[in-house]
């Protein structure tokens, strides 16, 4: 239950003798200041520069963001040229230079090689070889240092967002773009 005391200054007050908390409020403009620190970023005026620095942040991460996703794209594409090309080798090896004789204990051991990778990925990383994992994994990496070449700091941008309390996601941009759920605290710290 609360109830007005008279005006002094805003503070919430817990009565021992029943334990309800009471609001103390003394002016309107103070309510206000309550109001606003609560819900700071509707309330701030259009040209805080608060609310200036955190656009700029999520601006420049979104660039870059998109930078990290391109190179990650470009390295998916060259894996798959790769697989072409090893293909393509095997194929012309097979019906051309050898018979298929030769080249199956090849083609075996080639296989169990890769096997082998994607387990010891496995083994080190805790974590499944598919494609969305190995998709997060070099997203952040390529991130990270474009985070450092960009020279952006990451711990201002999460220390403005929380002191806005906004609700703008810095992730959201990147996981409507790609599918990709990335939150901002896995590019602070390093797996």
């Amino acid at each position: 239950m609360y109830e007005y005391v008279e005006p002094r200054s805003i503070k919430a007050v817990i009565s021992a003798s029943r334990g309800e908390k009471v609001l103390v409020m003394t002016s309107g403009a103070e309510v206000v200041d309550l109001i606003r620190r609560a819900v700071p970023l509707a309330l701030a005026p259009e040209d805080d520069p608060i609310r200036d620095e955190l656009k700029r942040l999520q601006e420049k991460k979104e660039e870059i963001d998109v930078l990290a996703h391109k190179q990650v794209r470009r390295i998916l594409w060259s894996g798959l040229g790769l697989i072409g090309a090893q293909y393509g080798l095997f194929f012309r090896l097979t019906f051309w230079e050898f018979s298929w004789d030769v080249m199956e204990p090849i083609a075996y051991f080639t296989i169990a090689i890769i096997v082998g990778i994607g387990y010891a990925y496995f083994l080190f990383t805790s974590r499944d070889p598919t494609y969305q994992d190995l998709m997060k994994t070099l997203f952040l990496s390529r991130q990270r240092k474009l985070f450092k070449k960009h020279n952006f700091d990451v711990g201002r941008l999460k220390e403005l967002q929380n002191k806005c309390k906004t609700s703008l996601d810095a992730s959201t941009s990147i996981r409507n773009r790609v599918g990709l759920k990335v939150e901002l605290d896995d590019a602070l710290h390093k797996d």
